[in-house]
């Protein structure tokens, strides 16, 4: 799925980029040499980041012990 589509960045480039290092929205940014544009997927950059860079980077909350 695409981030940002006015870069065509998806999230699999974001996670290639925190993989890398990268660990905010502006080197997620650079790294992906993303143009200034409209701005609306900085909020959706932030959360995918977020999730790439959790112990189970796939997204899913693990359940709680019981």
């Amino acid at each position: 799925m695409y981030v940002c589509i006015c870069n065509a960045v998806s999230e699999k480039d974001v996670h290639s980029c925190v993989a890398a290092g990268a660990c905010s929205t502006r080197q997620v940014k650079q790294a992906c040499g993303w143009k200034p544009g409209c701005g609306s997927c900085t909020a959706r950059l932030a959360e995918v980041i977020g999730r790439a860079q959790a112990p189970d980077s796939a997204g899913v909350a693990e359940a709680p012990a019981a």
